[in-house]
């Protein structure tokens, strides 16, 4: 930990002052440490970890970190928190790796680099390697920055997306449909938990996405006061737009069950036992008990499978595929497109030419 940090410090060429600063230790006491007079505390070592981890900015408009902290301030103005740390989770591993090899500006990555780059982190961490769906997200999320780079970094007009080039095949865990069958597993499995309220809460979260097609970051952003009585909301997507959908009279139903039955009052409209707001790791946790208790579901229960099976079910009923689009939020019908390989051809064509 020490010699890489000594290693970057050498490379950014940060004074002793200025790297006490960084990570927020008097200069003193890392001018012992580096000077082996005395050792690596766990609270220093957690600094130097935390440090090592973060992009620097070291150079001009260009350098790869100065364009990642631009898109980041950018997109903040209208997106969500939890959009930024996404961006943040997947770019930053770049920008350090760009660090490392030497890129200092962004506009003349090649192709090239970015598959370097992509074989590096597809290795994963603790020797298990990323899936092609976990990669897919890597790629798309450089692709996004990239094209910021070209609307503002002043490209010359031959400049091309180098992430574009590479194509990187898609993970196929959350892209099928449940089948009749296995949705009524999902709700049977529901009804073995014990705990009322949090089953009522479980199938309501059920019904409300195969009625809805949320993202999983737009369900868990639900107000209990979001909705009318008929079952309409209104909801913010990615890239902060925001469009109408409903929960259909089954979710109206459910939603009423489950709000009755807890006793905790709160604006949020998932709640834990303990009345917290329901998170993205709890919303697996819960996902991951109903797929144990339901083994004979083919690749597992996730919240993007319900979404799937939702957008799936309305093109199967030949609603057309603009509507498809903006009821679910794709900005691009292509995306929409994908989910049409899930159901017959003569059905796609009759929904796509409605």
């Amino acid at each position: 930990m020490l010699d890489q940090t000594v290693h970057r410090q050498r490379k950014l060429d940060l004074s002793t002052r200025k790297l006490a600063e960084q990570l927020e230790v008097s200069p003193a006491l890392l001018s012992l440490l580096l000077n082996g007079k005395r050792g690596v505390s766990k609270d220093l070592a957690d600094r130097m970890a935390r440090w090592l981890a973060t992009p620097m900015v070291s150079g001009g408009p260009k350098h790869p970190a100065t364009v990642y902290k631009a898109f980041v301030a950018e997109r903040a103005s209208f997106v969500s928190l939890e959009t930024i740390r996404y961006y943040k989770e997947k770019l930053e591993p770049f920008i350090l790796w760009c660090e490392k090899q030497n890129l200092s500006d962004i506009t003349l990555i090649k192709r090239t680099s970015i598959g370097e780059f992509l074989t590096f982190i597809r290795k994963g961490r603790r020797g298990k390697p990323l899936s092609n769906g976990a990669l897919k997200l890597h790629h798309q999320t450089l692709k996004t920055l990239f094209n910021y780079v070209g609307e503002t970094c002043g490209v010359s007009g031959a400049w091309a997306n180098p992430v574009s080039q590479i194509k990187v095949k898609q993970g196929d865990a959350h892209r099928t449909a449940f089948a009749d069958v296995e949705i009524s597993a999902i709700y049977t499995a529901i009804g073995t938990q014990t705990d009322r309220v949090l089953k009522l809460r479980n199938r309501a979260i059920v019904t409300v996405l195969l009625n809805s097609a949320l993202r999983a970051s737009e369900l868990l952003s639900l107000e209990v006061d979001d909705f009318d009585s008929s079952g309409g909301c209104s909801v913010i997507g990615k890239g902060g737009k925001r469009r109408l959908v409903t929960i259909g009279k089954s979710g109206v139903e459910v939603v009423k069950a489950y709000l009755k039955a807890r006793k905790k009052r709160s604006t949020t409209l998932w709640i834990t036992r303990s009345g917290d707001p329901l998170t993205k790791a709890g919303l697996r946790h819960m996902m991951l008990a109903v797929s144990r208790r339901s083994p004979l579901i083919a690749g597992g229960v996730f919240a993007h499978r319900f979404r799937y099976t939702a957008v799936t079910r309305l093109l199967k009923a030949g609603v057309p595929l603009r509507s498809v689009q903006l009821y679910a939020g794709h900005s691009d019908p292509q995306t929409t497109l994908r989910y049409a390989h899930a159901i017959g051809v003569d059905e796609a064509i009759a929904a796509i030419d409605v």
